[in-house]
């Protein structure tokens, strides 16, 4: 029965593909101890089973409001859901991550006892396809709505987990939501546009979510591509923030036309660095799976390719704080 009273949180949950997953994460927000949500969900044209999970679980659980369509890619797709939110506030997670139990509840509290911090995300557990503990993904800073301030002064491009955030409504829809043109690279736009546009951003020293590792999150078809992606995005916040608003502006094919002007010992440079920088990521998943062969290749490599990833890819493997993803590398 639809709920004529407009819950206090929207859960944002855009679906593609993840029929092996999507139910443990649907679970993992029904579960929370935090109860008075909605969970909206949109299946984005899934090829898979999706789809029929979702429709299982929304005749089952009034909670939860879904919608199907063909695919538009994950920013159309959660800006439509946050369209259709009623809750005051949006918590946002991917449809392959698990929520702990209280992560609901925490990130609520902590916003109405700091009603300046406008939006928040939180630490993750990395864990593999079988759900087991990999390690813990911590993003540096952002403990308070005044390093997010020093951040931006410094001209720092911020990164944090999107399958974390929390943030009201409005600040959304005022800010402009998710911008297509950056994807996938959208997430990180879009926390640093909230900053520029005056709003806070803090992570809670808490985990509060299960961040899911496999194969496919740590492959892409094309990583040079990838890398491209992430330049173009660094590139377009700090001209933004110079007041550059012609080159903030350009288009994807215009950044690349003008990166093929650079000599060609820049452009070699940077694909090494690239290249290693994607064997890195995939050494810290091969350590954690223990396949030591995958691991052992490609940590010579990384090793020729660039000692100092080598030296952070042996260190975050001692201390269990795996890297895979957790930063923003850029080489322009």
């Amino acid at each position: 029965m639809f709920n004529p009273y407009p819950p206090l949180i929207s859960v944002i949950l855009p679906v593609y593909n993840q029929e092996k997953f999507v139910a443990e994460t649907i679970e993992s927000v029904l579960s929370q101890h935090f109860t008075d949500f909605e969970l909206l969900l949109h299946d984005d044209g899934s090829s898979d089973g999706s789809a029929a999970i979702i429709r299982n679980y929304a005749g089952r659980d009034a909670r939860i409001r879904a919608s199907y369509g063909p695919n538009a890619g994950r920013c159309a797709a959660t800006n439509q859901l946050v369209e259709q939110a009623r809750g005051e506030w949006c918590a946002f997670l991917d449809a392959d991550d698990v929520m702990l139990p209280e992560r609901l509840g925490t990130q609520l509290a902590y916003h109405q006892a700091h009603a300046e911090v406008d939006a928040s995300s939180c630490h993750c557990h990395y864990i593999d396809e079988q759900g087991r503990y990999m390690g813990v993904q911590r993003y540096g800073g952002l403990r308070t709505a005044a390093e997010g301030r020093q951040a931006l002064a410094r001209g720092e491009t911020v990164l944090v987990a999107f399958t974390g955030l929390m943030l009201s409504r409005g600040v959304y829809g005022r800010s402009g939501g998710l911008h297509n043109r950056f994807w996938p690279c959208d997430d990180m736009e879009f926390f640093n546009r909230l900053l520029e546009q005056g709003y806070s951003l803090v992570i809670l020293e808490q985990v509060l979510m299960r961040y899911r590792i496999h194969t496919a999150s740590i492959t892409t078809s094309d990583p040079s591509k990838m890398y491209d992606m992430i330049d173009y995005t660094v590139h377009c916040i700090s001209r933004r923030r110079v007041g550059s608003a012609g080159e903030a502006q350009i288009s994807f094919g215009e950044f690349m036309a003008m990166r093929q002007r650079d000599a060609w010992w820049v452009k070699a440079k940077r694909q090494r660095y690239r290249y290693a920088n994607v064997l890195q990521r995939e050494v810290g998943f091969y350590l954690n799976t223990r396949d030591y062969f995958s691991f052992s290749w490609r940590l010579v490599t990384v090793l020729l390719l660039s000692p100092r990833l080598t030296l952070s890819v042996i260190f975050s493997g001692l201390s269990k704080r795996i890297s895979l993803g957790a930063s923003v590398s850029s080489f322009s």
